[in-house]
């Protein structure tokens, strides 16, 4: 790791610029509401787990890793730009994110699995 810190540092400084950006402008705002695509709860969740599992497969092939170690990466990137993001920022509370930070590992990892196991 100690050979690799000016790469890690400059993409440690290009995180902080954008990070910084959304936050002071608080892009989150402009994005505004908006309506449902699909209005019914129970497909629009449909909808979203087929969409992750199409793009899950693809990364699978893409990055040549394990089914595991892709969720497990995925989840990972999850946790930083939304939990830890959120707890540095007061967006949210320690208790709300651990429980967060478990779900997502435990989901991560089941779903993981299951693709390992179909694909034998």
């Amino acid at each position: 790791m100690a050979t690799r810190m000016k790469e890690i540092v400059a993409y440690s400084v290009v995180i902080f610029a954008f990070l910084y950006v959304w936050y002071a402008v608080d892009i989150s705002g402009l994005m505004g509401g908006g309506t449902d695509w699909i209005p019914n709860p129970i497909l629009s969740l449909l909808a979203i787990a087929l969409v992750t599992g199409f793009f899950f497969d693809w990364l699978v092939g893409y990055t040549g890793m394990t089914a595991v170690r892709t969720a497990m990466t995925m989840a990972a990137v999850r946790i930083l730009y939304y939990d830890v993001f959120g707890i540095m920022t007061g967006n949210q509370n320690a208790v709300g994110a651990i429980v967060d930070i478990l779900f997502t590992l435990t989901l991560s990892y089941v779903a993981g699995k299951s693709y390992e196991k179909v694909a034998g």
